[in-house]
C-alpha cells in the first residue's frame, strides 16, 4: 500500500477537494483504496457518504481508532464507493487532546493501526486537518507521498518554510522514502498572480512539482457543492481531466504503470449533469 497525504496547515487550498478525487479516481481506475479523514470538519467523510451526526454518536473516527490499543480497524471501516473504503472523522475535541497527551509513539498511532490492512489496498489517501498538530504528524509518519496543495493566491506561500521544515523533520525521523511535492491548485492560466506563485513554487520544489495544474472551476464547486466529486458530476470538464492527469502522474513517481482515460468515461458519462456551454466558458475562463 502506497500511502499520499495531503498537508497543508492552511485553509482554503483545496486539501480536501484534492484527497477526494484523488481517491475516487483511484478507485475508478481499478485500484483498491482506502481513505483517511483526519480533519474534524468532516468534509470528506461527508462527501463519501459518512453521517457526521451518527459519528458523532458512535465514534467510529480515525481519531477514536488511534486511540483504541485493542480494537480491530475493520470496526472503524465503512464502504464508500466500489474499491474505496473510508475511515472518516467528525468533531471530536476530547480526542485530539488525548492523542496529543498519548505518552509513548504519539506521532505512529495511526502508522502503528493501519499496519494490519495495508495488504489490503493499493492506496490510502490520507485528508489532514488545517494545523500542525497530533494528527497531521501521524499522517505524515506513515507517508510514502506528502501532497502540499498550493492555492494560486498572494498569500499562498506565506508559512511554507514552516511546514517543509515539519515534514522535512518526520521524514528524517519516521519515513525516509518520503517524496514531497507541490500541488498548484485554484489555477487561473491567464492570471499573473498564479504564474508567479506558479514559479516561486518552482523555484521551490525544483523538479518535486505536479506538472498538472488543478483549474479554479465551476464544475468543483458544482460537485463539491453535492458532496461529490467532480468525476461524480462532470467528467468531461477541465477540472476532472486535471486530476486524473494528476493520478496518472502519481503513478509514475511510483513507478505503477498509468491508467487511460477511456477507463473511466463509460461508466461516468451517465453522471454528467454539468452543460456543454457551461463547460465551455470553463474552458474559456482557463485559457
Amino acid at each position: 500500500m502506497k500511502t499520499i497525504v495531503i498537508a497543508n496547515h492552511k485553509g482554503g487550498c483545496a486539501k480536501t477537494t484534492t484527497a477526494l478525487n484523488l481517491a475516487v479516481v483511484m478507485a475508478n481506475q481499478g485500484s483498491r483504496v482506502l481513505a483517511v479523514d483526519l480533519d474534524p470538519q468532516g468534509n470528506l467523510s461527508v462527501a463519501l457518504g459518512g453521517d457526521l451526526q451518527e459519528l458523532e454518536s458512535t465514534r467510529c473516527t480515525s481519531h477514536r481508532m488511534m486511540l483504541d490499543a485493542r480494537g480491530d480497524v475493520s470496526a472503524y471501516l465503512m464502504r464508500a464507493r466500489p474499491r474505496l473504503d473510508l475511515i472518516p472523522s467528525c468533531l471530536d475535541h476530547d480526542a485530539e487532546t488525548l492523542i496529543e497527551g498519548q505518552p509513548v509513539s504519539r506521532d505512529l498511532l495511526l502508522k502503528n493501526k493501519l499496519a494490519p490492512v495495508r495488504s489490503g489496498y493499493d492506496y490510502c489517501v490520507i485528508d489532514t486537518p488545517p494545523s500542525l498538530r497530533a494528527p497531521t504528524l501521524n499522517a505524515l509518519a506513515l507517508s510514502d507521498l506528502t501532497l502540499i496543495p498550493i492555492e494560486s493566491s498572494m498569500f499562498a506561500l506565506v508559512g511554507l518554510t514552516q511546514l517543509m521544515r515539519m515534514v522535512a523533520a518526520v521524514r528524517r525521523a519516521h519515513a525516509p522514502k518520503m517524496i514531497i511535492m507541490g500541488l498548484s491548485t485554484m489555477y487561473v492560466a491567464r492570471q499573473t498572480v498564479d504564474k508567479e506563485v506558479r514559479s516561486q513554487m518552482e523555484s521551490i520544489f525544483k523538479s518535486n512539482i505536479f506538472e498538472t495544474r488543478i483549474p479554479r472551476a465551476a464544475a468543483v464547486n458544482a460537485a463539491t457543492g453535492s458532496g461529490k466529486s467532480v468525476f461524480e458530476t462532470d467528467i468531461s470538464s477541465p477540472a476532472a481531466l486535471a486530476f486524473f492527469q494528476l493520478t496518472n502522474e502519481i503513478r509514475e513517481r511510483f513507478d505503477h504503470e498509468k491508467v487511460g482515460l477511456d477507463a473511466l468515461t463509460q461508466e461516468y458519462s451517465e453522471g454528467d449533469s454539468t452543460s456543454s456551454s457551461a463547460r465551455e466558458e470553463e474552458r474559456r475562463h482557463q485559457r
